[in-house]
This record gives structure tokens, sequence and C-alpha cells, in this order.
């Protein structure tokens, strides 16, 4: 297949190493899972691939790379072109076809398996259920000061690790004692920021515990009003995405009645002119979907990310992290006043700062539900470099 005359890199994860020679090289990674492999490069390499934007012919780039002082042969382009289509990291037909085939295979398992039993959390279902138990019981959780009567229709939780995330994960969790629902709808974060605002997925969740059952009935529905290619294009992204498992695990462990879930992966609101809008046809499609249901919705949210690992030049203060947390604490009293279009307003003011990761899932889960849930448990990481913020709410 021919290549495009003007080709274009897509989206990638890119990150620096040294080479066995002491070079520096580039890691190239497709966040959407279409390609499948890893890709690295010579630092000078990425530099012309980041070239390829798809308004730059070959011949464009060479004079370009000249101008910069780097003395270029169009065949040096060419195969550097060449290798980034095979890996399927250009635009066009090949990663198209990349994508029909790892879509094939994604679909074609029994269920989806659990990407981070054995590393985040155990794979042996005894060894998790302890260690599920201990978080649970975490000495900052709620422990038996609090009584959750109430059933609730929206839980915010943290969709961090749960070592570092324990005490959110014991707040939000407690408050899901009393909920009757048979059916949750998770929203979790896509962290690929697939094109997509909402991607789902028919594939029953594995997990230790055993399988977490899709509601296909609601599935098909959504996608019966929505069209297959609106909801499925971009469903790699539930492949290795965790925002959405370590909700179904805890659920697994804790709710030990026939339900189903309908986990539903959010993409960024921050380019959207009209949040509103945009996500109206979803979230009217999902209300007639679930009409008659008992439903619980559950968002898988983390907060603020700041330090050099998310792309500062240096670590936040402890005088910065109370800034931070305020700014926090202030996006968070939108959504218990159950104002979602202030919540996005807000959490977005901000956006180039604090990077707040769960703002599609909490102001997807406000619209569905309807709820004002009420901030339980606030807390910031931080390893004395970076810092990852979470919450629990219930409403």
């Amino acid at each position: 297949m021919p290549a495009s005359p003007r080709p274009r890199l897509i989206p990638v994860d890119a990150s620096a190493i040294e080479g066995d020679d002491g070079e520096q090289q580039v890691v190239l990674r497709d966040p959407l899972g279409i390609a499948p492999d890893a890709l690295a490069m010579p630092a000078g390499a990425y530099w012309l691939a980041a070239q390829l934007d798809g308004t730059r012919t070959l011949a464009d780039v060479v004079a370009e790379a000249r101008a910069a002082g780097a003395e270029l042969a169009p065949a040096q382009v060419a195969a550097l072109v060449a290798a980034l289509g095979e890996a399927g990291f250009l635009a066009g037909p090949a990663r198209e076809a990349l994508q029909r085939r790892e879509l094939h295979r994604f679909r074609s398992q029994r269920w989806r398996p659990p990407s981070c039993a054995g590393s985040v959390y155990p794979d042996d279902a005894a060894a998790l259920r302890t260690a599920l138990d201990r978080v649970l019981a975490h000495p900052r959780g709620p422990g038996r000061r609090a009584s959750a009567a109430a059933p609730v229709s929206l839980l915010v939780a943290p969709h961090i690790d749960y070592p570092r995330g324990a005490a959110g994960y014991a707040h939000a969790y407690h408050a899901l004692a009393a909920t009757d629902a048979d059916l949750f709808v998770v929203f979790g974060t896509a962290h690929a920021s697939p094109p997509h605002l909402f991607t789902l997925t028919r594939l029953d969740h594995g997990t230790p515990l055993g399988p977490v059952r899709t509601d296909r009935a609601v599935v098909d529905a959504l996608a019966a009003a929505l069209g297959e290619a609106e909801l499925f294009d971009d469903e790699l992204a539930h492949r290795d995405e965790h925002s959405v498992e370590l909700q179904l695990v805890l659920l697994a462990h804790l709710v030990r009645r026939p339900f189903t879930v309908v986990p539903v992966l959010c993409s960024t609101l921050s380019h959207l002119a009209d949040p509103a809008a945009a996500t109206a046809p979803f979230l009217a499609a999902l209300r007639a979907a679930v009409a008659g249901r008992r439903v619980c919705y559950l968002a898988g949210a983390d907060l603020a990310h700041v330090g050099p690992r998310y792309g500062d030049p240096a670590g936040p203060s402890a005088l910065e992290l109370a800034r931070l947390a305020a700014a926090d604490r202030r996006t968070l009293a939108f959504a218990a006043q159950g104002d979602a279009a202030g919540f996005v307003r807000d959490a977005l003011q901000d956006d180039a700062r604090r990077r707040l990761c769960g703002v599609a899932p909490i102001y997807a889960g406000l619209r569905a539900s309807g709820a004002r849930p009420r901030l339980l448990h606030y807390e910031q990481w931080w390893d004395g470099t970076d810092s990852v913020s979470f919450a629990a709410a219930a409403g």
C-alpha cells in the first residue's frame, strides 16, 4: 500500500531513554493500543517524526532539516516513514487495517483480561480479598464512625492504585453498602483520550474473583440509538485501562448479589465549547436504556496531576500543594451542589496547571444521576516530587 504523500504521525506517548551505546533514544507508544508494540528511535529521528503532521511532504521535511543544520538525504526520511508506517504509527489505511485486526483479537476473547492483576492487586482470589479488606479498613477510612444507611445513586471513587488511594477507596465504598442497585454504570477516565467522547465494550471483565458481567441489553440499546462506530471504534482503549477495572474488582468483592455493569470510558472534555450539548445524545440514550432499573452510577476519577512526571519543570512546594487543594475543593463544591456545568467550567479553567483527569467521569455521573454527591474524603498523594489528588463522594 503506497504511503501518503503527506504522512501524519498519530498522537503518541514519547519517553526518553538512554540506549546501549549511551546515546539518547525516544520510545514511542500508541496510547490507543492499535499499534501493539513500542518503537524506539534516536532522538534526531524523533524530531523528524514530529514534523510529519499531515501537511508536509518528505521533501518539505528534508528542506526543514537542512535549514536547521542537519544534512539529510531523502532516502533517510523515506526509511523513517516506512518504519513508522509498518509499526502502525502513521494515520492511513495501513493503521486502519491494524486497528481492525487488533479489534478482532480483542473482541474474540471470552472476557477482557484484567490488566492490573499481579501488579496493582494480587492475582490470587483469597489474597485479593484479604488485600481489599485491608484497603477498606484503612485507619483513615470511615471505620465504624459512619453509617451507610441510605442508598446512593452516584459514587465518586479514586482510580489511583489501591495502596496509595486506600483511604479514599475506603470512604467511597463504605457509602456503597446500602445500595440495592442491580446495575452499575461505571464511568472511567480514558487516559488515552480517544476521539469519541464515550467508548463501550460488550466484553465481560475478568477478575481473580470471577468475571463481572456487562449488561449487553443496555449496551445494545445504546448502540442502536447512537451507532456502533460512535461507541466502539475506540474499544481498544478498554484493553489496558485501569480506571474502570479497579472499580469492578471492588464491586466483585463487595456486592454479593447478582448485578451487571455498563463500563464506559470517557474521553477528555477540555476541547469542547459546549460539553452539555456534546454529551447530551449519549446521556439521553443512557437514560432511556436504563429506565426502570435500579441503577448506581460510579465515577472512577482522580483529580490533579502535578510535577515533572506530568510535564512540570519542578515538583510542587508545600505551599503550592495547599493552593492546589483549595482549588480542588472549590471544584468539588460545584459537584456537591449538583451543578455539573459549574463543575466542568471550574475544573477546566486552570486545566494546564492541575490536569484533572477525572473531569469527564464525574461530569457524566452528575448529569446521568442528577445527584448532589457529598464530599467524604479528599487527599493528595505526594512523594516529595510528584503529586496526584483524589476524592471520595456519594449522593
